[in-house]
């Protein structure tokens, strides 16, 4: 049983601080350990959620109270049932309205217990420390293999009938089914997803001649030449330049390089002594010794990068989707608004095009004390999958409010995203679509040394851009320390 309390009011435990703390010795880390107060919960008759789509219209969905029973569940509810659903904070208010339905429908009370994004690692590792009862959590790729291994998660193989998780393999694409079913047992549904993408300025590379975005990097090499005659002053974007994502962009290489998978089964690196890998990195240091990267690349924040797609300083760029949010809205998107487009990934060799994506998945799962895991299923399915009545309901609303990512093809048919997306998803949703569907899932980011490698392997790629480094060189080292730190956290 948990050493916590059950009962947590969620408003005050998010902002209340982080009240009593203790260090928590787990492996070689300190977690903080916080004791929340009392709960107050109010019921509503009915909820109404306002979703804002971007740049010009809005979607109300008004959420019943009262719903027709379509399906029954395999089991009886618990009378009194209260699962404790943890995540880092995001949307509080948002997800509070949503998950009135649920618990109107099934009479299960939900705690939504929160701390901030940066500290729910260290939160979630004290409640495994102390065996906490944890009904459903948010998973992120960077901690399944670490909970897993650990026995801190389980999966729900045991729980869920196999024609359901056989629905799910079948629904489910790229990232999402991916993480969702991690070395063969299943341990959720996708809170989001996200996929990495190329996207352009289709006005500025009309106006240089071309009536197509580019399909390898010696066409990209002629596009970038052809924007910059016409004033675009650093055409390619290699923004952002922090240590995680230049580990992304690294591995999106190899993928653009036609390496895959990009480790062996002992987490081997693939990539040293390849030819494609190289032209690539040759190509960004061409680039940069032409002018057409901008240095600010590599420090600036998001909203930097916005404004200079706005001003037309850059024309082309990759990184989740969701960007095309900002960049086809009037409101943010200056002169590129309404010409920013997605494009399928380029490759080194025409071969190999399109070249696979690359995204992520966080994805809800249980904890090994879990004391309810039938009704936690239900919450999960709710939050992740279908409904009682057979729709995608929440991972509907996730991307009608706040564009995020749900890993299933066929939303992308559905009227209401399509109508949503439209506007601002640019040519159309469904080239998303098509990419997610190949994406690869971070290759590096479960292993638990990944942090200390991106952090290593930035600088080697940064003075490889800008020409301090040799291509084939960094290669070799980014692999060599790969291996190193491989040894160092297994022995192996």
């Amino acid at each position: 049983m948990s050493s916590e309390p059950k009962k947590v009011d969620r408003r005050k435990f998010i902002y209340a601080g982080l009240g009593a703390v203790a260090l928590i010795a787990i492996g070689a880390a300190a977690y903080v350990a916080m004791n929340p107060p009392v709960v107050t919960q109010t019921t509503t008759v009915s909820t109404t959620v306002s979703t804002t789509v971007p740049t010009t219209s809005v979607v109300t969905t008004t959420v019943p109270t009262t719903t027709t029973v379509t399906t029954t569940p395999p089991h009886t509810i618990k009378p009194g049932t209260t699962l404790d659903f943890w995540r880092w904070s995001y949307a509080s208010d948002f997800l509070s309205e949503c998950l009135k339905r649920f618990e109107d429908h099934y009479g299960i009370k939900v705690n939504q217990l929160e701390v901030a994004s940066a500290e729910y690692h260290s939160k979630m590792l004290s409640l495994f420390a102390a065996k906490t009862s944890v009904e459903v959590c948010a998973v992120r790729d960077e901690y399944l293999e670490e909970w897993r291994s650990a026995g801190w998660i389980k999966p729900l193989d045991d729980v869920v009938s196999k024609s359901e998780i056989d629905e799910y393999k079948k629904a489910l694409a790229g990232p999402s089914r991916e993480r969702a079913f991690y070395k063969g047992c299943f341990w959720g549904l996708p809170y989001y997803t996200g996929t990495y993408v190329w996207y352009g300025n289709k006005n500025l590379i009309k106006k240089a001649g071309f009536d197509s975005f580019p399909k390898t990097f010696s066409e990209l090499y002629e596009q970038c030449q052809a924007v910059s005659k016409i004033g675009v002053k650093y055409p390619l974007s290699l923004w952002p330049g922090h240590a995680m994502e230049v580990g992304v962009r690294i591995m999106g290489d190899c993928l653009r390089a036609g390496i895959y998978p990009v480790f062996d089964e002992n987490w081997e690196p693939l990539w040293r002594d390849n030819d494609k890998l190289i032209g690539i990195w040759k190509f960004y240091q061409d680039a940069w010794k032409n002018g057409w990267i901008n240095p600010a690349d590599w420090t600036e924040e998001t909203s930097y990068m916005i404004g200079e797609f706005a001003a037309e300083r850059n024309c082309f760029g990759s990184h989740v989707y969701y960007q095309l949010r900002s960049f086809n809205d009037p409101k943010t998107g200056g002169a590129a608004a309404g010409y920013m487009e997605v494009f399928q990934p380029p490759a080194y060799d025409i071969k190999d095009y399109p070249a696979r994506g690359i995204g992520y998945a966080r994805i809800y799962a249980i904890s090994t004390w879990c004391e309810y895991p039938e009704e936690s299923w239900l919450l999960i399915k709710f939050l992740g999958g279908k409904d009682w009545e057979g729709k995608y309901w929440m991972p509907k609303q996730w991307f009608l409010k706040y564009g995020l990512g749900f890993g299933y093809p066929e939303l992308w048919s559905d009227p209401e995203i399509v109508e949503s997306a439209k506007s601002w998803l640019l040519p159309t949703p469904d080239l998303v679509s098509q990419i997610e569907t190949r994406a690869v899932a971070h290759p590096h980011a479960i292993v638990p040394w990944a942090s200390d490698w991106m952090e290593a392997a930035r600088p080697l790629f940064q003075d490889m851009v800008m020409g301090k480094l040799d291509p084939k060189t960094v290669q070799c080292q980014i692999a060599d320390k790969w291996v190193e730190l491989r040894k160092k956290y297994t022995g192996k």
